[in-house]
């Protein structure tokens, strides 16, 4: 029985190849839609591939949205007057804990959806973040007027 061993030179630089290589565009696009960190992957290897670097940009959007609903759940639990003001009709873990699943279920449903989309190479955008997207413009746009 022959025994081959581990060569991690060569493994590495196969990763490499891999990493930096124009095969399989669509898989790592699909791979940016692993939560918080698989955007990186080809945000920084595979950004001149224009299939990776739109769903990169989603794969963003979608964790920035997940952080945005995780702390508004943080903010009802955690500021006093709120949490006190929950706790008073007795809705602080029914709300706070309902909040946090629904943020966690559209996670899970945004990355499958978008992973999916982008191993069939298709470059549409996940339901209702464009319009999320402009919503958070206006407000923006809104902010900065009010500021000049």
């Amino acid at each position: 029985m022959p025994s081959q061993r581990f060569n991690t030179r060569e493994f590495l630089e196969e990763t490499k190849r891999l990493l930096e290589g124009e095969e399989y565009p669509n898989t790592f696009a699909a791979i940016s839609y692993i939560p918080f960190v698989g955007w990186m992957i080809p945000w920084f290897f595979r950004k001149g591939q224009e299939i990776c670097r739109f769903h990169s940009l989603q794969a963003i959007k979608v964790n920035i949205g997940f952080v945005f609903l995780y702390l508004l759940v943080w903010f009802l639990r955690e500021f006093p007057i709120l949490s006190w003001l929950l706790r008073v009709i007795k809705a602080n873990p029914i709300v706070t804990d309902f909040l946090s699943y629904v943020a966690w279920i559209l996670l899970i449903f945004y990355c499958g959806l978008g992973a999916a989309q982008a191993r069939q190479g298709k470059h549409s955008a996940l339901p209702l973040l464009p319009e999320i997207e402009n919503e958070v413009r206006k407000v923006l746009r809104k902010i900065r007027g009010s500021q000049k």
